[in-house]
């Protein structure tokens, strides 16, 4: 009977303290970093194909200038970004100021070899 007295209040008590604003914003603070610890790992075989989308193109291309590989690297931040400029300057036949040519040719090619194009 003693036993089962003290396990009630031990509930009541923890159900209080999870119910306060300390137990919500420490375990929040817990949920947000597990989260977001989560999303890099789910990310993770998507930033290896964009590094090795950046290393494939860039490996063999000494006719960069440093303002192209800054813009080379700023384009392959995400999938999204790839897709956009893949669609707008290799599908679209739009006009680049940082990246045009053969550089541009083959920078598209690389970008349609890889996997990272998302279908439409």
């Amino acid at each position: 009977m003693r036993k089962t007295i003290v396990l009630i209040i031990q509930i009541i008590l923890l159900v209080l303290f999870l119910r306060s604003s300390f137990a919500q914003h420490f375990f929040g603070d817990a949920a947000k970093q597990v989260l977001t610890w989560f999303e890099s790992v789910s990310s993770l075989p998507e930033r290896q194909q964009i590094m090795t989308l950046r290393d494939t193109f860039m490996r063999n291309n000494m006719s960069l200038k440093p303002h192209q590989v800054d813009y080379v690297i700023e384009v392959t931040e995400t999938v999204e970004s790839i897709n956009k400029f893949y669609q707008l300057y290799c599908v679209k036949d739009d006009k680049n100021p940082y990246i045009y040519g053969a550089n541009l040719k083959k920078f598209c090619n690389d970008i349609a070899d890889s996997e990272l194009l998302i279908s439409s």
